[in-house]
């Protein structure tokens, strides 16, 4: 599942799955864990199923929902304001006395205008699914370029008032944790597609006598039918992995760093596509280390045939 525990959130990018936009955020806790905290926000000893109210302010994100915020615009000229206060004094009274008089005065001031932004008035509901009571969002976010403040203020109220937030789908069902979805950094190609050169330009060398070998020792490896091949993007750019599920290897074959190609461990791609690179290339698992010489057609032609 992934559960969001932060003091606050700036972005979406770092902590949702990509694959969300577009849908329906749902955040939750459970109640049980809660209780506590859910009766000094409002919802009293008992709360019951349905029960709904704004979240009383207990820091930046529930107050902002709550009750909006003042814009300071620096931009324009400051403003004459006043502000009344009490004005207490001594006034002569006569013969000889005074007396203490106090007033109402209006003290003048100047500052920079400010423009009111409302609140999202975000509110929360005792909802029951999965066998327990939970405290959600009354309403899911769908999430698109217009509703990104909406979501983080959302996330950041779940955070302020419970120190976590769960993410959960439309359907208020448990999303993968970034961990688990974040580390796929490669491109899979349709079974049966071939590497070809325009798919790899950006990382071939540009010479045209090293070029065509690296080409060869892509055409080479896929004439052993892989089962999956998929080339590295961000941080794996410049590789291109291979999967044997039979022979329980991966070929992870470096086109552009490294001048080898890493015989890997593994059958099971799912696995293989969340690690790093590091994990990947360390010692546990790669099995042994092709040097890109003339003889590397040979080796690799043992491992695979």
């Amino acid at each position: 599942m992934l559960i969001i525990k932060k003091r606050w959130i700036r972005s979406l990018n770092n902590n949702l799955p990509g694959d969300l936009r577009g849908g329906v955020v749902n955040i939750a806790v459970k109640l049980e864990s809660n209780e506590n905290v859910a009766q000094k926000i409002g919802f009293g000893k008992n709360p019951k199923i349905g029960d709904t109210l704004t979240p009383k302010p207990v820091g930046p994100a529930t107050r902002f929902n709550a009750h909006g915020r003042e814009k300071i615009l620096r931009n324009r000229e400051k403003e004459k304001l006043y502000r009344t206060q009490e004005w207490t004094r001594e006034e002569w009274a006569g013969r000889g006395q005074t007396r203490t008089v106090t007033s109402l005065v209006d003290i003048p001031y100047y500052r920079y205008p400010r423009e009111h932004i409302d609140g999202f008035d975000l509110e929360l509901t005792i909802r029951e699914f999965n066998g327990q009571k939970h405290i959600v969002l009354t309403e899911g976010i769908r999430w698109d370029d217009g509703s990104t403040e909406k979501l983080i203020t959302a996330i950041n109220i779940f955070l302020e008032v419970f120190g976590q937030a769960e993410i959960l789908n439309e359907s208020l069902e448990e999303i993968p944790s970034p961990a688990e979805i974040r580390r796929l950094n490669w491109i899979v190609l349709p079974k049966g597609e071939k590497i070809t050169q325009e798919s790899l330009d950006e990382i071939l060398s540009k010479s045209r006598r090293i070029r065509p070998v690296q080409m060869l020792r892509q055409e080479r490896i896929s004439s052993f039918n892989p089962d999956i091949r998929a080339i590295g993007m961000g941080g794996f750019t410049g590789y291109v992995v291979y999967v044997f599920k039979k022979k329980g290897i991966a070929v992870m074959e470096s086109v552009k760093y490294g001048n080898a190609s890493y015989i890997i461990a593994a059958d099971n791609w799912e696995k293989l596509s969340k690690m790093t690179k590091q994990q990947l290339l360390s010692k546990s698992l790669v099995q042994s280390r092709e040097t890109h010489t003339k003889k590397w057609f040979a080796r690799i032609k043992k491992l695979l045939a």
